[in-house]
């Protein structure tokens, strides 16, 4: 019974990680090919104004990276 306990805990824990280095992974990814579309536009004009953001939660950015890496990983493999 503890066997099981602690090997389903391991499995969460493992899963977990995992899923954060796919999110991390993804969002520097985003940020790479972010860069590269600005650095292609030399000429590009900027607001003058920067455009207000709205602060989103931990697990709302989380839950938007985790749909942004499903929909990436069925882009793939369409």
């Amino acid at each position: 019974m503890i066997h099981d306990t602690l090997r389903a805990l391991l499995i969460v824990a493992v899963l977990a990680a995992g899923c954060s280095l796919l999110v991390e992974t993804r969002h520097r990814l985003a940020v790479i090919e972010l860069s590269t579309r600005l650095a292609m536009q030399p000429y590009a004009v900027q607001a003058s104004t920067p455009m207000p953001q709205q602060e989103q939660g931990r697990l709302r950015q989380f839950g938007q990276s985790a749909i942004n890496l499903a929909d990436a990983t069925l882009g793939i493999f369409r």
